[in-house]
């Protein structure tokens, strides 16, 4: 419900246990190195494993980029245009296949060169079905519609979806989508062995990984988009925000994950330092159980959303530094964004006007809080009380303890959720909370037999006209006409960093300090 796969978590630790996670000291590369500095970032989780195709958690996603590369890319810019990666040009065969022509010259980090066997491998069952095969992995949400690569020849390959696909492009610029070394993964034999140590094309490559500990990267100065800006990372596992923020104003570090905006004055008060980053492609919403005798009541629903001044909360709680979306949707999904659709609606007098009609009689309404698994969840939390209070809603909060808590059964509940947009469409945003594989379906907390079908056939639709009433009316089912959620705003990752490091933040959760970083580009 955090937008988090967690699947086999033990992986590292059982590759410590064999022996195969290097432990010893941190080790750059002295001669192409010795102009450059190694990059220290506190970070606040350990990445469940470095492989593109088993997780999206934020962990991960922060150190995958800087190892493997995908295809296609994304530009980071506000509206994340395509641009060439691995495949230096690409074009249409039909509405179903994509054919690329990859680059040449480009190697591993073992030396092996890249070819479109490598594509072929990547994107194959054998690897983004995942240990034993068993298919829980995000690879398997990101890129299901892939059905097979065609080699054409050492530099071209031809990618088919098994229909019509207008998203096969954004798919393989999106999560999960990165090439690995599929000489280096036969080698390793088995998955604990291969995620020890993997092998990509990207700016670094692993030294060594300690459970809970660090990760180490140096310097691949072999990289074929230019020479890294540093001659090594290490991601330094700090839980504690206060501990990160201190460890950032001693030099210790110089840069830090998981800002939360009360801190934000702190560290723009010190010479050295400052506030990095902003949106990302991700919004926060409340997920309804739909299915209890008062949550059941669309009427009620939509209440919970127009009581809510939105703008009041973004500039209490983050300093307005947060956008408020118009329907589930993000303005970086260019043809597949509804401009006019409507913005969130804030009219408590409507709220009070459906109360009054729906019969609701101040009946009790659950809302399941976590303590701060989002920043400022609990803060949001009240303010948002008060404004349900105001149009007749009688909202309580009730305390839990962790994550499996907020879904227990009978939920009959309103919960915190947020969800990533793995890439620009409502495919894989949307889609991934609300179609029937979704998690509120899963949870039979919610389901729209019209919101399905329309799915379905947005899936084959590939002409862009076409799918724009499509898209128009999935929006309306969500916002009026059966709420499963209540929109807040979209989310934000802020960082501290020393003023010195020359970074520019992109529009995902991913971290970028390769030479394609911005940053580095205009230095």
């Amino acid at each position: 419900m955090h937008d988090l796969i967690f699947t086999r978590r033990d992986l590292l630790a059982a590759g410590a246990a064999a022996g195969l996670v290097s432990i010893a000291g941190v080790r750059f590369a002295a001669a192409a190195g010795a102009e450059r500095k190694t990059l220290r970032i506190g970070m606040s989780g350990f990445p469940a494993a470095i492989e593109p195709a088993l997780y999206n958690s934020t962990a991960a996603r922060r150190v995958i980029p800087q190892i493997f590369d995908p295809l296609i890319s994304f530009d980071q810019s506000a509206k994340m245009a395509l641009r060439p990666a691995l495949a230096e040009r690409w074009e249409r065969v039909d509405n179903t296949a994509l054919r690329l022509f990859l680059r040449k010259g480009v190697t591993f980090h073992d030396g092996s060169p890249f070819t479109a066997r490598d594509v072929a491998f990547s994107l194959s069952p054998d690897h983004l079905l995942g240990p034993g095969r068993a298919g829980k992995t995000v690879g398997m949400q990101t890129l299901e519609t892939i059905d097979r690569v065609e080699i054409v020849d050492d530099h071209t390959a031809i990618v088919h979806a098994k229909g019509d696909d207008a998203l096969l492009e954004k798919r393989l610029a999106s999560w999960s989508s990165e090439i690995v070394g599929s000489r280096a993964f036969e080698a390793a034999g088995s998955w604990d062995k291969w995620t020890a140590a993997p092998i990509g094309t990207g700016p670094y490559r692993v030294v060594s990984q300690t459970l809970d500990v660090n990760v180490v990267l140096d310097s691949f100065d072999d990289y074929w988009g230019g020479k890294p800006p540093y001659a090594g990372i290490e991601y330094r596992i700090i839980p504690e925000l206060a501990s990160r923020i201190n460890a950032l104003s001693a030099g210790e570090i110089d840069f830090i994950t998981d800002l939360t905006p009360d801190m934000f004055a702190g560290i723009d008060g010190q010479q050295d330092l400052e506030v990095a980053g902003g949106p990302v492609q991700n919004i926060r919403t409340l997920a309804i159980d739909t299915t209890g005798p008062i949550l059941s009541k669309v009427a009620v629903r939509r209440a919970l959303s127009l009581a809510l001044d939105r703008k009041a909360l973004v500039q209490a709680l983050w300093q307005d530094r947060l956008p408020l979306p118009n329907g589930f949707q993000l303005s970086s999904f260019a043809d597949g964004y509804i401009e006019d659709f409507p913005a969130l609606a804030y009219d408590p007098d409507l709220a009070r006007k459906l109360l009054a009609e729906s019969g609701y009689n101040g009946e009790t309404i659950t809302y399941r809080l976590l303590n701060n698994y989002y920043p400022n969840q609990v803060a949001g939390a009240q303010i948002m009380l008060e404004m349900w209070r105001s149009v007749g809603l009688n909202v309580e909060i009730q305390m839990m303890e962790n994550s499996a808590q907020l879904v227990q059964k009978p939920i009959n509940a309103i919960y915190d959720n947020s969800t990533t947009a793995i890439f620009p469409d409502l495919l894989a945003h949307a889609w991934r909370l609300l179609g029937p594989k979704g998690e509120l379906p899963k949870l039979e907390m919610w389901q729209d037999k019209e919101f399905f079908a329309l799915g379905e056939k947005l899936k084959v639709t590939a002409d862009t006209k076409a799918r724009r009433p499509i898209l128009n009316r999935m929006l309306e089912i969500i916002d009026r006409d059966d709420p499963p959620c209540v929109i807040l705003h979209v989310s934000g990752q802020f960082y501290g960093k020393r003023k010195e490091i020359a970074w520019a933040a992109g529009q995902t959760l991913d971290l970028n300090f390769g030479p394609s970083n911005a940053a580095y580009q205009q230095n």
